[in-house]
């Protein structure tokens, strides 16, 4: 018994060393960022850019801003179409000015005296002309001059009570649409305002930036790349076997070098289609063989780096 001490020992611990070989071996993966790019709607000069590489953003912070004098001078003339058109508004609904009036009232009062006048001189001239003395083709230039003074005084007071009616309905209706006209344009003038400043959709931190102030940003053009706050993804692919114990929502343990304990993160993506084993993945025991690709998002406070190789298990 004494003899066979040794051996036992020995054959527990080539034991141990089988059942270490044979249990599951972490997968390796890479860290990859799932970059959000901030660009232009507009195309323009950068005048303004607060923020730098590694910078912290809130939802809402100022990223770059744009040169505003074509859109400034945009809405104030659409400002000053609306004044202009709401004056027209108020003009039409409320007749002619007060001193518009005023002369028209005027001219009437000169018409109506001089068909006072005119009316004096026709009853002066009357027994003048049925006694002889006042020839009677005098007669019919009088009774003239007095239809033409009376119709003088009507006209006018027609002309009064026409410059006291507001505009006709359909006159109204016009410079009101162009008013809406105006304000739809000014609207429009303040949103293309709005957008040369160009905030942060989204907190995270600042990554990279591409075009810097005094250079000019093209409409659609990435002028500044954000990492999310769970903008990382640790990518690792699976064989077919292996599939079955992993699902959406399984932790899986990560472990990178000069990353201290490991930690985990749940699954957030399994690829439906296999696909062979890609090159980036560096190990002794990879081989041609068929794999799923699972993704894994982690926070990007966790220390991990884009690029980095790491090792995945559960």
């Amino acid at each position: 018994m004494t003899r066979s001490f040794p051996a036992l020992i020995l054959g527990a611990l080539l034991l141990a060393a089988c059942s270490q070989q044979d249990g599951p071996k972490p997968h390796i993966g890479y860290v990859e960022a799932d970059w959000v790019y901030v660009a232009a709607p507009q195309g323009g000069w950068i005048v303004g850019q607060p923020v730098r590489e590694g910078d912290k953003v809130q939802t809402g912070d100022l990223l770059f801003r744009l040169d505003e004098t074509a859109q400034e001078a945009a809405l104030a003339e659409a400002e000053a179409r609306i004044r202009q058109s709401e004056a027209e508004v108020r003009n039409l609904s409320t007749g002619a000015r007060t001193a518009e009036i005023r002369a028209l009232e005027a001219r009437l009062r000169e018409a109506q005296a001089r068909l006072t006048q005119a009316i004096a001189e026709r009853d002066r001239l009357t027994p003048l002309i049925e006694d002889g003395i006042v020839a009677s083709s005098r007669a019919d230039t009088i009774e003239a001059e007095v239809d033409a003074a009376n119709a003088s005084v009507d006209a006018l007071k027609q002309d009064i009570a026409v410059a006291r009616l507001a505009a006709r309905p359909a006159v109204q209706d016009a410079a009101a649409a162009a008013t809406e006209s105006a304000k739809a344009a000014s609207e429009s003038a303040t949103y293309l305002l709005q957008q040369r400043s160009i905030v942060a959709g989204i907190d995270g931190s600042v990554e990279d930036i591409f075009l810097r102030p005094g250079e000019y940003a093209v409409p659609g053009a990435p002028v500044l790349a954000l990492l999310p706050q769970d903008g990382l993804i640790v990518r690792f692919f699976v064989p077919q076997a292996e599939l079955p114990s992993i699902r959406l929502g399984t932790p899986v343990r990560i472990v990178a070098d000069g990353l201290g304990a490991p930690f985990e993160a749940p699954v957030s993506y399994i690829s439906p289609q296999a696909e062979y084993t890609p090159p980036v993945i560096y190990s002794r025991d990879a081989r041609q063989k068929l794999v799923f690709a699972v993704e894994a998002r982690v926070s990007a406070s966790s220390g991990l780096h884009p690029g980095l190789p790491v090792e995945v298990a559960w």
